[in-house]
């Protein structure tokens, strides 16, 4: 539980209002990106002629492709999000207004870029995207461990990347900090993986277990970062503070939420296109 802090700063939210705003906006960033990411795999197997079902949580791509055609659908998601979240970091159009939608763009961009490196820890296990597509090209032990090395590293770089908007936004003070990064993402691992169990459980698709593994394992890998920028604390003590401009309850962010959850689970019964 978030208590208030002690030493009080007017220019900045209160420690719950920092904390209810990013974790909505985890959450919200985090059912787009899981959206955008499999639409890269859609998009990669209509490109290449292959129907699929779409869920929630994953593609099917029907027919026989081959095995060519299954690494591209593979790879194109992890490939889609490491790129775009890279790009949204650097790019962060709306830290002027410092509202709930900068929180949004921020969350969504190491969402991603979080989704991408993850995917390339899980290599050596097989599963996952990233492991499919090891399998599926015969990718020799070695490399595999190579690329679970390079998600390691990835995640410390993409920590310390949040670290300064962490400074930035909840100031010096450690409760403020806290607020915006573990305590959102302690519970929004929580209903993250709780979602993704109820998505799975209501639908049709036949999910491998591997499969079943790798969606809950983003679940509680996919904020980690946040709480990991506290790594970094030493490293941004000179960051300017940009106090963000929120309101005490993200009222229209609460119900985007509720209609991307909704929205989740109308697709966890599989649309089909192509």
């Amino acid at each position: 539980m978030v208590t208030q802090d002690t030493l009080t700063t007017p220019s900045l939210p209160s420690t719950r209002t920092l904390l209810l705003n990013n974790l909505v906006a985890a959450l919200i960033a985090s059912a787009l990106m899981i959206f955008l990411h499999e639409q890269a795999h859609l998009v990669a197997g209509l490109a290449l002629g292959h129907p699929s079902t779409v869920y929630s949580f994953g593609v099917n791509h029907l027919g026989s492709p081959s095995e060519a055609d299954q690494v591209v659908m593979l790879l194109a998601g992890p490939a889609f999000s490491l790129v775009t979240g890279v790009l949204l970091q650097i790019w962060t159009p709306l830290r002027r207004r410092a509202g709930f939608g900068h929180l949004v763009w921020l969350w969504f961009a190491f969402t991603s870029v979080q989704e991408g490196i993850s995917y390339l820890c899980l290599t050596p296990m097989g599963a996952g995207d990233t492991g499919m597509a090891a399998q599926l090209l015969g990718l020799p032990l070695p490399l595999q461990l190579l690329a679970l090395l390079a998600g390691v590293g990835g995640m410390f770089l993409n920590a310390r990347a949040f670290a300064t908007h962490m400074a930035r936004h909840a100031g010096p003070d450690p409760y403020r900090r806290n607020a915006m990064t573990l305590f959102p993402w302690l519970y929004g691992m929580i209903i993250s993986v709780l979602l993704s169990i109820v998505y799975l459980a209501i639908s049709p698709a036949d999910v491998p277990a591997g499969n079943q593994i790798a969606i809950l394992a983003a679940g509680t890998a996919i904020l980690v970062f946040a709480p990991m920028a506290h790594i970094f604390s030493r490293a941004v003590t000179e960051v300017p503070v940009e106090p963000l401009r929120l309101r005490a309850v993200p009222v229209v962010g609460l119900a985007i939420l509720a209609a991307l959850v909704l929205g989740n689970i109308l697709l966890s019964f599989g649309l089909q296109v192509g």
